[in-house]
């Protein structure tokens, strides 16, 4: 009866123990990867549970092109209220000057009826006054980074007069001379405005490229020449110049006690370099009744300075500035525009220009 009871109560609590830990149960009857379902065994992977994360898209360079800059919004301290705006802007310049050409061209010019050659140096004629127009058309930018400018020059005049040949010609006798002066100058620059000297100064400055062409001649008509073999009835000497280079200008301006008013100062200075080609003829009678030219040419390169001085008053409409006004004095000097290269063996050519008179000067801007 003992070992009966025994072997029931171990029974129950073998049982009591396996309901502690149930056998998990099965959400679904989906065969698992591997197992085997009625009899059969499968290589299956099960789906993916999430989305593999997508690679980012290959970088492609950008197309080329070229690098620009955008400006801002305008400075108050580089663009100041009272100062020249920003964008276009042209300015036009009247001098009324007064020329002195330094003629003092000379060299042979051979003579086939005498075998031999006649030195041609007849010196200058005097040359008119004349007025000499600048234009200049121009884009400034804003924050002061300066501007571009674009600028044409010129001069035409001519004159006449009463004259002896000089003491380097072969023969001396009085004679009526006229020529004529003219010269085209264009020149592309850089301008830029300084504010650093305090409220009553003013400084601009640019630099950049010249071109200068020019070209001027002289003749003689010898009055009551002979006509025997061998006399010179003309004589005419010509230059004619092309010069490149560059040129720089500095300007300073103080203002006055009257509002609007200043008084300023204006340098400018270029150097060329200059290809010149000088041209020589003389008329002569050949003793039968008929007239022989004769002639030479001379080609060779030098350097060419000018200078330039302006003085004067300016004048701004107060509260207003898109535009400026400036009427002042001058002075150019155009140096070695005739000089030879030192290798005909002679006395050699000299040309030198100077021009002085009043200035006046009007700038707009838009």
């Amino acid at each position: 009866m003992i070992p009966t009871v025994r072997g029931w109560l171990i029974a129950a609590a073998v049982a009591a123990l396996a309901g502690l830990h149930p056998q998990p149960s099965r959400a679904d009857d989906t065969p698992r990867a591997g197992s085997i379902s009625d009899g059969q065994a499968t290589d299956t992977l099960p789906p993916p549970t999430a989305q593999a994360p997508q690679q980012p898209p290959a970088y492609v360079l950008p197309p080329p092109s070229w690098p620009t800059y955008h400006f801002n919004q305008l400075d108050p301290l580089l663009d100041r209220p009272y100062a020249a705006p920003p964008g276009w802007y042209t300015n036009v310049e009247m001098n009324f000057v007064f020329v002195h050409l330094r003629n003092q061209l000379s060299a042979p010019v051979p003579n086939a009826l005498t075998g031999a050659s006649d030195f041609v140096s007849i010196g200058g004629n005097p040359i008119n006054p004349t007025i000499s127009p600048r234009f200049e058309i121009g884009y400034r930018f804003p924050g002061n980074w300066g501007g571009i400018q674009l600028g044409y020059r010129f001069l035409t005049s001519q004159g006449s007069g009463q004259t002896i040949t000089g003491p380097l010609d072969d023969i001396q006798a009085p004679g009526r001379q006229a020529g004529v002066l003219e010269y085209n100058m264009i020149d592309l620059t850089y301008v830029s405005r300084e504010f650093a000297l305090g409220p009553f100064w003013d400084l601009r400055w640019g630099v950049g490229a010249r071109a200068l062409f020019l070209y001027f001649n002289s003749g003689v008509q010898f009055q009551n020449p002979g006509l025997a073999q061998g006399d010179i009835i003309a004589q005419n000497t010509s230059n004619s110049l092309a010069g490149f280079g560059v040129w720089a200008f500095g300007e300073l301006e103080r203002k006055m006690p009257v509002l609007g008013l200043a008084l300023f100062g204006r340098f400018e200075a270029t150097d060329l370099e200059a290809q010149i080609r000088q041209g020589f003829s003389e008329t002569v009678a050949s003793g039968s009744g008929t007239l022989l030219p004769f002639s030479a040419r001379y080609d060779f390169s030098v350097g060419v300075p000018i200078l330039r001085e302006i003085v004067g008053l300016s004048y701004t409409v107060p509260q207003w500035n898109y535009s400026r006004f400036m009427l002042g004095l001058q002075w150019d000097t155009y140096f070695q525009i005739g000089r030879d290269n030192l290798t005909l063996g002679i006395p050699t050519s000299r040309g030198q220009l100077d021009l002085y008179g009043l200035f006046f000067r009007a700038e707009f801007h838009f």
